[in-house]
């Protein structure tokens, strides 16, 4: 397992489905709901959704190795 270090500002006002990021995002502790798209969750689960993607776009890509062509 890796460890990531992920800047978790806005994650819990930012849209796992759109982007948006708002603080009325947040109508509630416990709830999410996007004012842009209508996307709703959990806001700890729409956060970690948050979180999980920015460690994915940091991660570095790894090539795999040129495959060779039989003649």
């Amino acid at each position: 397992m890796r460890l990531e270090i992920v800047d978790p500002r806005n994650t819990s006002r930012e849209c796992a489905g759109c982007g948006h990021i708002d603080k009325a995002n947040r109508p509630s502790q416990a709830e999410f709901r996007c004012v842009a798209c209508g996307h709703t969750d959990h806001a700890d689960v729409n956060a970690a959704r948050n979180i999980r993607a920015r460690a994915a776009v940091n991660r570095p890509k790894v090539s795999e190795p040129p495959r060779t062509i039989a003649a």
